[in-house]
């Protein structure tokens, strides 16, 4: 998922049953795993469900009968990472489609499938597991922003492969900044941020340090996108400021949909902490470079850990995109 490849085993393969429950896991001797075995059923005969079962169907997921035999938040986990497979096809097909600029019909269905699926899969989660974990809540968030935009087309702009490619990239973000995809994409880069403050000390690396990266990515090629294109426009002072990574359903529905509202993402405290949350607007990159740098530092102020070296590296990046951003402000 982090670094754009071929997954290793197709999830047409994974016909193994799902993890069983933790009870099962943590018997001491074999009787208690017995009395736990035929207490939860599991010998009835009937076969846990696989991942394959879960992406053709995942009500199955929130079954009554099915809670005592599974791990559930293993299962959710599973589900999540299997579900990138399908993402990932789905972008192929869309990197060969997308320089011509067409309509693609067929495309088009399977990018509302996908995305009506982890949809389903969103108001389906809170049965499935009593509190979603803020792990579980940033991978669905990060499925979600790489169905809106392509990273691949951020990091060449960030200026991954040089100027040239990050030049001709450019008319496409242009295009898909001006449309209800980036706003989508923008309130999953701000859901991924809010729920990297909730992360548990010491735990908000290595993957889950990159899925940060990506959202600031996103943030980060919007403002600069928009600030090169148009400018700072004076009638924006009067709009209704828009959290993307805050939880006031109405008003982000309102920009999504509508684009009504200035797009920020609040200070690096926890979102359940912050009475008067600071605003950093979309429109200011570098302030929001900042931000996402603060969530990854505040992380480990706490912990007996240093900050891990990936995580030094991801900051150091966000610095030289917060610097980029600048310099297109001096610009205009």
């Amino acid at each position: 998922m982090t670094q754009f490849t071929n997954p290793s085993m197709s999830y047409a393969e994974l016909t193994l049953p799902l993890p069983s429950s933790k009870k099962l896991w943590f018997s001491k001797t074999a009787e208690e795993f017995k009395a736990r075995y035929l207490e939860v059923g599991a010998g009835e005969g009937k076969r846990a469900p696989s991942l394959g079962d879960l992406l053709r169907n995942i009500n199955l997921l929130a079954a009554p009968t099915i809670h005592p035999k599974l791990d559930l938040q293993f299962s959710v986990s599973i589900y999540l990472h299997g579900f990138w497979s399908l993402i990932w096809e789905y972008r192929q097909l869309r990197s060969i489609d997308h320089p011509q600029g067409t309509c693609n019909p067929l495309l088009d269905s399977r990018h509302r499938s996908l995305c009506e699926s982890l949809q389903n899969f969103q108001m389906l989660l809170p049965s499935a597991c009593e509190i979603p974990s803020a792990q579980e809540s940033l991978v669905l968030n990060l499925l979600q922003l790489n169905l809106h935009v392509s990273l691949d087309d951020l990091q060449l702009f960030s200026g991954k492969q040089g100027e040239e490619q990050a030049r001709r990239i450019y008319p496409v973000l242009q295009q898909w900044s001006q449309g209800p995809e980036a706003r989508r994409a923008l309130l999953h880069a701000g859901q991924i941020l809010r729920h990297a403050k909730l992360f548990p000390a010491c735990h908000l690396k290595d993957f889950y340090a990159i899925a940060v990266h990506h959202a600031a990515l996103c943030l980060w090629a919007h403002g600069v996108v928009t600030r090169a294109s148009k400018g700072f426009n004076p009638q924006m002072l009067g709009y209704d400021v828009v959290h993307l990574d805050g939880d006031d359903a109405a008003r982000i529905s309102r920009f999504v949909e509508h684009g009504q509202g200035r797009a920020a993402i609040s200070g690096p405290g926890r979102p359940d902490h912050v009475l008067s949350p600071t605003r950093h607007l979309l429109e200011d990159p570098m302030s929001c470079m900042e931000v996402a740098q603060e969530i990854l530092r505040a992380n480990f102020t706490d912990g007996q850990e240093s900050l891990p070296p990936i995580s030094e590296n991801i900051i150091h990046l966000l610095q030289q995109l917060g610097n980029a951003a600048r310099a297109v402000g001096l610009q205009q």
